[in-house]
């Protein structure tokens, strides 16, 4: 049951995500779903949460256009890594996983742009390094912040059971 309402929360995410921030100024984006991957990859099971953000990441390729899979395979790739380290690091502080949010949201916002790149037409470069670098990696650890004192028990209670 705890599994199926994860995904449904991931989906719910998604959908909010993508729906919603059309009608937000499009220079500015906070990926909250890469957040949510990356907290669950953090707190549950390794299996359940590689399956579950290759899945979610397919979806939201399916849902906001993108280039099929990409986001799939970006979202298996950091929740594999995240499941790999999250045993070595110590999880209950808040600035370590914003540290880490700022870290994966930086190389999966490299990554994305490089492949995006290839299929559209790219922004200067100056403009897109610093949104992938700074800005957005940026974003995405302030919104982990927040999230993670807002639901920091459910993040515990998850690893206990």
């Amino acid at each position: 049951m705890k599994n199926i309402m994860l995904f449904i929360i991931g989906v719910v995410i998604l959908l909010l995500e993508t729906f919603l921030t059309n009608f937000l100024n499009a220079s500015v984006s906070i990926n909250f779903l890469l957040v949510f991957i990356i907290l669950i990859s953090l707190y549950y099971d390794k299996n359940y949460s590689l399956v579950l953000g290759g899945i979610l990441g397919l979806i939201s390729d399916l849902v906001s256009g993108g280039i099929i899979g990409v986001t799939g395979v970006l979202f298996l790739a950091t929740s594999y890594f995240i499941s790999s380290i999250e045993k070595s690091i110590f999880k209950d502080d808040k600035k370590i996983i914003c540290l880490l949010v700022y870290i994966v949201s930086a190389g999966y916002s490299l990554l994305n742009g490089v492949v995006s790149a290839i299929f559209f037409v790219p922004p200067s470069l100056f403009v897109a390094l610093l949104k992938m670098i700074i800005v957005f990696p940026i974003l995405n650890s302030l919104i982990a912040f927040v999230a993670y004192i807002l639901f920091e028990d459910r993040l515990k209670k998850l690893r206990e059971d």
